[in-house]
């Protein structure tokens, strides 16, 4: 079995990120291999010092920033982001250091040393521990999960947990890419839910995601 460095190797960059749920696929235990990442901030800093998460900077991941960066732009009375599972920053290129307060978390101690030594204005903030645990001290115009929903086992039971650090009109921005991981943990959220917009970003190398402008469906009593 080859082993992802091998892979790397083997693929030009282009194709390589292109068809990175193939490469998940090579590995034979691939959902035991989650698990383990979801429970250890050991083995996410031992992905990031290896490269594996890099391609995030990349072009073609640019569309799916710019939107989410967007949706939390749209209104011009929003400007605190909690985004949670940042990785090293990312999504803070897209939102206006000035007009805009933001708050990091991700389970990898290495991403968050990264984001905390590209930012270090007084109106950013980055905190590494388990994202599905963190509890704000503040409430938040928007709080986005890029990538990180069908990390969790009970994805509807975050959402409402969260839901309570959402100002009046908060809404969340959620990004999930096309694999049956992202639909399941979709089907699972959804009744939570009230879409207010939806769209689909497709990119020339074959990859595809889904970036929803959401509010916490209001339960009748």
């Amino acid at each position: 079995m080859p082993t992802l460095g091998a892979i790397q190797l083997i693929l030009p960059a282009q194709l390589r990120h292109g068809v990175r749920g193939l490469v998940d696929a090579a590995f034979a235990k691939q959902r035991t291999m989650r698990r383990i990442i979801r429970a250890s901030s050991q083995a996410v800093d031992d992905e990031y010092a290896r490269g594996r998460w890099n391609y995030l900077g990349d072009l073609q991941e640019m569309p799916r920033y710019a939107v989410i960066g967007g949706y939390c732009r749209h209104s011009g009375e929003f400007s605190s982001v909690l985004d949670l599972g940042c990785g090293t920053g990312v999504l803070r290129r897209w939102l206006p250091k000035e007009e805009f307060s933001y708050v990091g978390v991700d389970l990898s101690n290495t991403a968050i040393e990264t984001a905390r030594r590209d930012w270090t204005d007084t109106r950013t903030k980055f905190v590494a521990m388990d994202a599905a645990l963190f509890r704000p001290d503040r409430k938040f115009d928007a709080i986005v999960f890029n990538e990180v929903l069908y990390y969790f086992e009970q994805p509807a039971e975050v959402l409402t947990s969260f839901a309570a650090f959402l100002k009046n009109n908060g809404k969340f921005v959620i990004s999930l890419w096309d694999s049956a991981e992202s639909r399941l943990a979709w089907r699972r959220s959804r009744p939570s839910l009230e879409v207010i917009d939806e769209v689909q970003i497709r990119h020339g190398s074959g990859l595809c995601w889904q970036v929803r402008d959401c509010r916490p469906r209001v339960l009748a009593p």
